[in-house]
């Protein structure tokens, strides 16, 4: 029966506004074939699978609609796992396909998160009438999907500014829409250990007033169930033993020691076996509290030493050496930042039992490997989004770097790579990079007082998204693309950011720790 004047009319505005969304869809699948005929979409949910995440995953998205004339329409979409294992791990299988032809739309994978991510580019290729609000897609799609990379991190500094349960969750949305699969929680720095401790309470008891911000152990236990449920990871660090600023109240209680002269960076002192017994107990502690995750990062950068004032290098290695061996005591990996192999050389010893994270410019992955160690990339230039970096220097420089289908792609061990957001800029700058008294802790609130939560979060999310989007991209399949294309399509999936409620940075804007767009978050001087 040939269609109505109307649904023809329809359809052609809902063609044109296709091949755009066609190009749109973010990241880039590795293989896509589309056809330029669309076909209604009325469709419910099938699976084969009783997965209690993939269940949720399903009802997150509506693939309904209102029928327009009598045509062919979808009317079955298919969700089809090999397995019902919702265990998360570096080899968790997270590739699938998308196919659809006649009235059935088939999404298939190995896991319900490889399920998952192929539900979220379906969801891509629906054009909407603004007619009636009918669903339509193409009458056949071929998709095949996988990952070059399968550690694909965000780093989160909360060890500073305190960074909302809200805000975080609102970014674990913000990254599983990006592919980004691993919250790498930096929650212990200059400003604050910011868990509750049952161990050692006083850790988080003078987090009051304009310093106040801590996570509950309810706290946590959503947040990594809230990331799971998205296929992404949650990944602790406690930076030892420097930036050890963080336990200070336990300096006041006996339990933590610290060199005589660290400045500026804070380092703990093991010289009476003290500050390792406690350390081994908090190790243990936030191991359990993050139960399942195979990760552990102990942070171990900037660790200066100085034989002629206390704080040896003999000193910086023992207490690297001795966490390692606690957290594989523990079960799980540990990983530090470069400096624990290439300068205080805590790391060695360890080789295929450890994760080196890479971050300042220094040795390649391929050094890491050849090394004897897995490698995460996090070069600091352009993978850290404080360092504003424009939109093309994020896609370029990950490519560059082979974390997502560049020279180094095949390097073994390179799990993957991760992009970072500090919060230096948002505490005092004195006090953040160098602290010259251990009774005068940094200020992590001075832009923004506990109080201005809201602007902090819009401020946050400004820098973060969708730079850190981009960076999604490309650790999932980087391509060489031509800068138009690459702003178009960010500019697309920045409009679908904020339909989901990501206040990520306008397009055609700038964003940084104080303005948006040019207006200033901070209203009133003070």
């Amino acid at each position: 029966m040939p269609a109505s004047p109307k649904l023809f009319a329809l359809l052609l505005g809902l063609l044109l506004s296709f091949e755009s969304k066609a190009h749109s869809i973010w990241p880039i699948p590795r293989q896509i074939t589309l056809s330029k005929d669309l076909q209604i979409l009325r469709a419910t949910v099938k699976t084969n699978s009783s997965s209690k995440r993939l269940l949720k995953c399903i009802e997150r998205y509506n693939f309904g609609g209102e029928s327009v004339g009598s045509g062919g329409s979808y009317s079955t979409i298919e969700v089809n796992v090999e397995s019902d294992d919702e265990s998360l791990s570096q080899s968790t299988d997270t590739s699938f396909s998308v196919d659809a032809n006649g009235t059935t739309v088939t999404i298939s994978s190995s896991t319900p998160y490889g399920a998952c991510y192929g539900l979220d580019v379906l969801s891509q290729l629906v054009s909407t009438s603004d007619e009636d609000g009918s669903l339509f897609l193409p009458s056949s799609i071929s998709i095949q999907d996988s990952p070059s990379s399968n550690h694909r991190g965000f780093m989160i500094d909360t060890g500073r500014r305190f960074v909302p349960l809200d805000v975080i969750k609102s970014n674990i949305d913000a990254m599983f829409m990006s592919r980004l699969n691993v919250l790498h929680l930096h929650f212990a720095d200059w400003c604050r250990y910011a868990i509750e401790s049952k161990a050692f309470p006083a850790l988080t008891a003078d987090l009051v007033d304009d310093q106040a911000g801590h996570y509950t152990l309810d706290d946590i236990a959503e947040m990594i169930s809230y990331a799971n449920d998205r296929g992404i990871r949650v990944v602790p660090e406690v930076d030892i033993p420097g930036h050890g600023t963080w336990g200070l109240p336990l300096m006041e209680t006996g339990d933590l020691k610290y060199c005589t002269s660290s400045y500026p960076f804070s380092i703990l002192d093991d010289g009476d076996n003290v500050s390792v017994a406690t350390l081994k107990t908090l190790i243990s502690e936030v191991a359990e509290i993050f139960g399942d995750e195979e990760l552990f990062h102990i942070g171990a950068d900037e660790t200066v030493a100085n034989d002629d004032e206390g704080c040896t290098l003999d000193n910086i290695k023992g207490i690297e050496a001795k966490m390692f061996s606690h957290i594989i005591d523990n079960n799980k990996t540990p990983v530090g930042w470069e400096e624990v192999l290439y300068k205080s050389g805590g790391a060695k010893g360890f080789e295929g039992e450890a994760v080196i994270n890479a971050w300042n410019a220094g040795p390649r992955p391929s050094n890491i490997t050849s090394d004897g160690f897995d490698a995460i990339e996090s070069m600091s230039a352009n993978f850290y989004l404080n360092n504003k970096p424009s939109w093309s220097d994020v896609w370029f420089d990950i490519g560059n770097e082979g974390v997502g289908g560049g020279d180094d792609e095949n390097v073994p061990q390179l799990r993957g790579g991760e992009v970072s957001m500090w919060t230096d800029n948002y505490c005092y700058v004195l006090q953040c990079g160098s602290v010259n008294d251990y009774d005068t802790k940094p200020v992590g609130a001075a832009l923004y007082p506990p109080s201005m939560d809201k602007e902090f979060a819009a401020s946050f999310q400004g820098m973060v998204w969708p730079k850190a989007a981009i960076a999604g991209g490309a650790f999932w399949n980087f391509v060489e693309l031509e800068e138009e294309e690459l702003v178009e399509r960010i500019q697309k999936f920045t409009t679908r950011l904020g339909e989901e409620g990501i206040d990520a940075c306008p397009n055609g804007c700038d964003c940084d720790e104080l303005t948006r767009c040019g207006e200033s978050y901070i209203k009133v001087l003070f």
